[in-house]
């Protein structure tokens, strides 16, 4: 490439001089314009990953071997040939293979070892073990896709049965068993989850503030001032961290409470039915149905002000 450039700008010179225009500029100026150039085209276009190049870099706490939750190779790099906001992505499991301070070599399940940088991988902490009620971030571990959970049975504390409060409590699709995807329990691998404490933890949930409303977010990473969100149908976003407010990771509500939770992706005032703590569910009325809203812990706050 840079063969081909210095050359086309040689015959642009020359061209240039056979017509008699301008003023004689001297060899040494066209070699510094060009390696200039050159080198202005090797930052912009190093050949990175690198979705949302303005996200400040950031360290990775996952180690050589821990499972981890990153999108597939493919949708990264489309992101960062073609803008992020043209791509949709899903957080599958992976392994880290060799930790970086802003880059890490992933052990991707469907692609080749490949570095990316460390705001698009979301660690799982080995070596946790769980208890009944627990909130977790892990994976749908018959499906695909990451996933926070509730612990319905420790009898095994580090590989607990769960269930995955992310895939909606109605959902029609039934497992093996026919029960609903969204109902059933089951267990999880150990070393495969860490569970969910505090507003801010990767995993846990944003109410974005957008205009007048505000946007139900997942955090992907937070770095300095900013924070990268998962939202609505799976597109990626960058905020301000003083344009989000951090939910709980179980909301502390009972039936009659004024609330705010999410519906279609937007935060909506609403008011509380009763709380499944087995299941990590409230239910909510739902203002454009007789049916209740059905809202997993995590999505549910009483700190938003609506209209």
């Amino acid at each position: 490439m840079k063969k081909m450039k210095f050359l086309f700008v040689a015959l642009i010179v020359a061209t240039f001089f056979s017509c008699g225009g301008g003023s004689t500029t001297s060899s040494d100026e066209t070699d510094k314009d060009t390696t200039a150039n050159d080198t202005e085209m090797t930052t912009e276009d190093d050949g990175k990953i690198d979705p949302f190049k303005d996200f400040p870099d950031v360290q990775t706490t996952a180690k050589a071997g821990d499972y981890i939750l990153t999108p597939s190779l493919t949708w990264q790099q489309d992101a960062t040939n073609d803008g992020p906001e043209s791509t949709t992505f899903i957080f599958y499991s992976a392994k880290m293979a060799e930790p970086g301070d802003a880059y890490s070599v992933v052990d991707f399940t469907f692609d080749d070892d490949t570095e990316i940088p460390n705001y698009m991988i979301i660690p799982i902490k080995s070596g946790q073990t769980s208890s009944v009620g627990d909130i977790v971030l892990t994976w749908w571990q018959s499906g695909s896709g990451m996933q926070r959970a509730i612990v319905t049975n420790a009898s095994d504390p580090s590989a607990p049965e769960v269930n995955y409060i992310d895939i909606s409590w109605t959902n029609p699709a039934t497992n093996g068993e026919g029960v609903g995807i969204g109902q059933m329990s089951e267990q999880i691998e150990a070393n495969s989850f860490h569970v969910l404490k505090n507003k801010w933890e990767i995993g846990t949930t944003v109410a974005v503030k957008d205009g007048m409303d505000y946007k139900h977010a997942t955090i992907i990473s937070v770095s300095g001032d900013k924070v990268l969100t998962i939202g609505f149908v799976g597109y990626m976003k960058m905020y301000d961290k003083n344009d989000c407010v951090p939910l709980e990771v179980k909301p502390n509500v009972k039936a009659g409470d004024e609330v705010q939770a999410p519906w279609n992706g937007t935060f909506i005032n609403t008011k509380v039915v009763k709380v499944d703590s087995k299941y990590g569910r409230v239910y909510c009325e739902d203002p454009y149905s007789d049916e209740p809203m059905i809202v997993p812990f995590g999505d549910v706050t009483t700190s938003l002000d609506i209209d």
